[in-house]
């Protein structure tokens, strides 16, 4: 019942997927050095991908590989895989069957899903240094979330849009490149590569020595953020910086994962992410007697 749900969520993610295109939040500024310079620093060449079968806690996957051939980080890469020309009504019929039983969906949700293009997409946020290569990023059917097993189907799509998203200095860019056109677009917006609490949580915990820090809740009650670029062994040095600031009082910990208060009731919860090389941080203030 779990796959069926998450099949659902496709749809409601597909209507979405223009606006996130766009490109709004947190973070941003206007600050975009213009299209012409940022196609120099990216072109599509420099980042050799590759999706294949591969085996990852014994089980098969389709994943996309790729190395960072340009003279940027990137700290974004996705694509998404839409429908080609020419596939047979076979094929179609085959890969419709599969989908069917694989996620018990009715006639009715089928004819819905025959509405559309075949799609699928592969994302990751790990950073990529140039130079560097990372692999074992899962491919997912249409904007949803499960997992897609089976070659057989990844080979009826091809790439449409690529979105990379690059650091340079203090700022995180966007490029698209268009597999149709063959044309790159910018996005106008840039993001602050290190968003760091505005309030006196900030001053609470230990700041990772990272590039890249994505804040998504900073109030004078919580501050939640997500830190990408790290090892395990970097996120258990971040665990014990926390212990030496007093957050000892531990409860439910294990391996990529701590939580703790400290003597003045500040708690700090913290989940490493091994898909992303991230972590995830929450940091809570006292509750007051109200609460």
């Amino acid at each position: 019942m779990k796959e069926k749900v998450k099949i659902f969520t496709i749809f409601a993610i597909i209507l979405s997927m223009t606006g996130c295109l766009a490109g709004c939040g947190s973070g941003e500024t206007a600050n975009n050095p213009g299209s012409r310079a940022i196609k120099k620093k990216i072109n599509i060449k420099d980042i050799a991908w590759n999706v294949d079968e591969g085996i990852v806690g014994g089980e098969r996957y389709v994943l996309l590989s790729y190395t960072n051939d340009t003279q940027c980080t990137i700290t974004n890469f996705e694509i998404i895989f839409n429908e080609k020309d020419g596939i047979t009504e076979e094929e179609k019929s085959d890969f419709y069957s599969d989908i069917q039983k694989k996620f018990e969906l009715s006639d009715e949700d089928m004819d819905d899903l025959k509405s559309r293009s075949i799609s699928m997409h592969a994302e990751t946020d790990r950073v990529v240094k140039p130079g560097e290569s990372i692999s074992n990023v899962n491919c997912y059917y249409y904007g949803g979330s499960f997992y897609l097993k089976d070659i057989n189907h990844y080979n009826l799509v091809e790439p449409d849009i690529a979105t990379i998203k690059y650091l340079e200095e203090d700022k995180i860019f966007t490029v698209y490149y268009d597999y149709g056109s063959k044309k790159y677009s910018t996005e106008e917006k840039t993001e602050i590569a290190y968003q760091w609490s505005q309030t006196d949580l900030g001053s609470k915990i230990p700041k990772p020595d990272v590039k890249v820090v994505k804040s998504s809740i900073d109030d004078e009650t919580s501050f939640m953020f997500d830190a990408y670029g790290l090892t395990l062994e970097q996120f258990n040095a971040y665990v014990d910086e926390c212990k030496e600031l007093g957050y000892t009082d531990e409860s439910n910990n294990y391996e990529g994962s701590y939580t703790a208060d400290n003597a003045e009731g500040y708690n700090v919860h913290l989940y490493y992410d091994e898909r992303d090389h991230s972590m995830s941080v929450t940091i809570s203030a006292p509750k007051t007697e109200s609460e």
